[in-house]
């Protein structure tokens, strides 16, 4: 690790996440526009928003096992290069199916990048800095969501195409930067097939990153739960227009962008990880009785949702500072991550699921019943990870 930390490469290297992050949130704000023009059913525009999800709920773990036997800065480069083909491709498209498939492309630039920029950013960090620089790369998907809902109506105004091609365009130049960027990564293995298996058990045979993948799964399922039916309860249950509902949901959304970002300062603090997490999912619970309740005022239900949302947001930043302390090495630290990806994208997948069942059958009531579940669990898995870090003397 460096004696210093290089901010130039950091602030480099958090835009190179977001980045990618743009590449999910385009297709999102973009759906009504390509159901029309490409005659596109609802469920084939699932599809195009879920890709990604699907593609890191199946290959998260063997993209970080496959990560683990290359160098970081190569896989950032070819994953933004990657994102960025699949996206000018996917301008040139006039089906639906193509689309998906180009989607899938950028799906795998995306895997490569954002398994590669944590190992990058702990190799230009100096020690002291990492539990302020590693919860920063946590916001990079919401803040990429966020750029997207603002910027995304503007860049169609010529045509959804525009958006694809401006996409593929950032993406391909930032590889460019990333390959003019001077990087001292670990020094490889002369062998790292050999050390593939070994790396692999320690990975996955301790309990420590698999309870970090937890966390980190049950904050997605809750996130994803909360933010992507919020304006439909908004809309249905409080008779607020479509456009209100669409900020309230953009601002809690911010929320847990500052949320993300200010999670170093907790831990700066000596806030061990297991703490914030648990203290998250607790108010997530409790809030989540006041959100779905008739008799709280709708500029209530507001403010606990963007304070959930906020307060669960610490958790993602928290655990990718933690992720490092349980993964001396850069290929360890490739397969944890690896590992976490595969259940949060599980979680991306059930969470908005789950929801919509319970809304469907039980009615919004009821939907309370889903957040507490997730919240006793979520306590559940932060309560084992105090153990097991008190055993193994690592401070989460």
């Amino acid at each position: 690790m460096p004696t210093r930390t290089h901010w130039g490469a950091v602030l480099v290297l958090l835009i190179a996440g977001v980045v990618v992050a743009l590449q999910i949130g385009k297709a999102a704000i973009a759906v009504p526009v390509l159901q029309r023009e490409l005659a596109l059913t609802l469920v084939v525009a699932s599809w195009i928003i879920g890709a990604y999800g699907m593609l890191g709920a199946v290959g998260g773990l063997p993209a970080g096992i496959v990560a683990s036997l290359f160098g970081a800065r190569r896989a950032l480069i070819v994953g933004l290069v990657t994102a960025g083909l699949g996206s000018l491709a996917g301008a040139f498209v006039e089906s639906g199916s193509m689309m998906i498939a180009t989607r899938v492309i950028e799906g795998c630039g995306f895997l490569a990048a954002t398994l590669a920029i944590p190992r990058l950013l702990r190799a230009v960090t100096a020690p002291k800095d990492l539990d302020t620089v590693l919860p920063l790369f946590g916001a990079y998907l919401p803040l990429g969501s966020v750029i997207m809902m603002l910027a995304g109506p503007q860049a169609m105004a010529f045509g959804w195409q525009t958006l694809w091609v401006i996409n593929a365009a950032v993406a391909l130049i930032w590889a460019l930067v990333i390959g003019g960027l001077r990087i001292a990564e670990p020094v490889p293995s002369q062998h790292p097939g050999r050390a593939l298996i070994p790396n692999i058990r320690t990975a996955l045979g301790s309990p420590g990153p698999i309870l970090l993948a937890l966390a980190f799964g049950f904050y997605t399922f809750q996130f994803m739960a909360m933010a992507g039916l919020l304006p439909t309860l908004l809309v249905e249950r409080r008779g607020l227009s479509i456009a209100a509902a669409g900020m309230v949901g953009a601002a809690a959304v911010l929320a847990n962008v500052v949320g993300n970002m200010s999670a170093g300062a907790l831990l700066r603090l000596r806030v061990p990880t297991w703490v914030i997490a648990a203290s998250a999912f607790t108010f997530m619970g409790l809030a989540s009785l006041g959100i779905f309740a008739d008799a709280v005022p709708v500029a209530v239900v507001a403010v606990l949702a963007a304070l959930s949302l906020g307060l669960t947001g610490l958790i993602p930043g928290s655990i990718y500072a933690a992720a490092p302390k349980l993964a001396p090495t850069s290929a360890l630290l490739a397969i944890v991550l690896g590992l976490i990806n595969q259940t949060t994208n599980i979680c991306n997948l059930l969470g908005p699921a789950a929801m919509a069942w319970l809304v469907d059958t039980q009615g919004w009531s009821r939907a309370p019943l889903l957040f507490v579940s997730v919240a006793i669990a979520g306590v559940t898995v932060a309560l084992a990870l105090r153990s097991v870090s008190r055993r193994a003397g690592v401070a989460n």
